[in-house]
């Protein structure tokens, strides 16, 4: 996104003064809309929508006057393991960008250029976000070896698509939550291997084993893949920094400008532009750091500076590397704890309301559209 240096300097003043351009403080999430077809609520007008008819399980992510909407399904097949991991299941991931138009996602491209060029674009950015989900995420979704239904000869296999069709910033925080709540919402249907003795033909005059597979059809009886609960959120944390004036300035012995800094998260489009960093941290339920990336910044309005070895360019200073790590930790256990709590809330509601749908309101946080 192109940006010029005045309107960098102001974003990025506001935001060291804890008053974002939204009007957020460095530690606060937008009011996403976060549906899933399990879960509904009376004040909802889109409480009865249908779910996606082949999905075992999805989820939409969406932000009210902004530039977000992500939605995610999860479809479940019996597959043969794979050979070096006999004993597990298997986990896919697929993200589409062709609706999204390339706005807001992981890196900050070039204006103009043909169709062709934006197309090559658009597939690098999924092939990279793809990547990073699949490493972030996938190893932690679920228990692998739950999704075992016949050792060695049948498992399941989750295959996740996420589809963004548009995105205002961090991408990967969206997508983790969809992914998140479309695994939660999830439903196998029960499987038992079965191994019976039939009579062979005649000519043979014995017996065989015949191996079958019997499905449950009642769907009260589904449950959700086991460890679907703990799966980790993407957290990017952006670095964004200002040069000294020629006020404020103070220089070191060896003649290198110290940068004012600040570690922000969920960061708007404009806000990723003027980041000199940012930080993709895994965090699971108990607070455990699962994985880390660094993403390249836009740094806007700051080219000049960064061949100093400031902060400029894609780098951030050292000393932030400590706020980086408390504040992933920090917006973490807050949206764990705003998802479990409103989860718990909706739960009771759904015992009480036989009507059907999907949907539910993050109360005092996130909103329904």
């Amino acid at each position: 996104m192109a940006i010029s240096a005045s309107e960098a300097h102001y974003i990025i003043e506001s935001c060291i003064t804890d008053l974002r351009i939204d009007g957020r403080s460095k530690l606060e999430h937008r009011p996403y809309t976060i549906t899933n077809r399990s879960t509904h609520t009376k004040t909802s007008q889109s409480a009865n929508a249908p779910a996606f008819i082949l999905s075992n399980g999805s989820s939409r992510i969406h932000l009210p006057g902004s530039t977000t909407d992500v939605v995610c399904s999860v479809k479940a097949d019996l597959v043969h393991p794979s050979p070096s991991k006999p004993n597990q299941g298997i986990l896919e991931l697929n993200v589409d960008l062709s609706l999204c138009g390339g706005g807001g996602t992981l890196e900050a491209s070039a204006g103009g250029g043909g169709a062709q060029k934006r197309r090559r674009q658009q597939r690098e950015e999924e092939s990279q976000i793809t990547s990073l989900l699949q490493r972030l995420i996938l190893p932690h979704a679920v228990n692998h070896e739950s999704l075992v239904v016949w050792p060695g000869k049948y498992v399941w296999r989750l295959s996740i698509d996420v589809m963004v069709l548009r995105c205002d910033g961090c991408v990967l925080d969206a997508s983790s939550i969809a992914i998140r709540e479309a695994l939660q919402n999830t439903k196998l249907p029960k499987v038992q291997a079965v191994m019976e003795k039939g009579n062979d033909d005649a000519n043979n005059g014995g017996s065989a084993s015949k191996n079958d597979l019997l499905v449950d059809g009642d769907h009260h009886k589904a449950v959700s893949p086991c460890g679907a609960e703990d799966c980790p959120l993407v957290i990017t944390v952006s670095v964004l920094s200002s040069p000294p004036s020629a006020t404020d300035a103070v220089t070191s012995t060896t003649g290198s400008k110290r940068y004012k800094s600040i570690a922000i998260i969920d960061a708007r489009t404009e806000e990723e532009a003027c980041a000199s960093t940012r930080v993709c941290v895994t965090v699971d339920t108990n607070g455990m750091v699962c994985g880390v990336h660094t993403l390249g910044g836009g740094g806007a309005g700051m080219e000049e500076e960064g061949e100093q070895g400031g902060a400029g360019g894609s780098s951030m200073p050292i000393s932030m590397l400590g706020e980086v790590v408390t504040t992933a930790s920090m917006a973490a256990k807050n949206l764990y704890t705003k998802l479990d709590r409103d989860r718990q809330v909706v739960k009771d509601v759904s015992s009480t309301d036989n009507d059907c749908g999907y949907g539910y309101l993050l109360k005092n946080h996130f909103l329904i559209q």
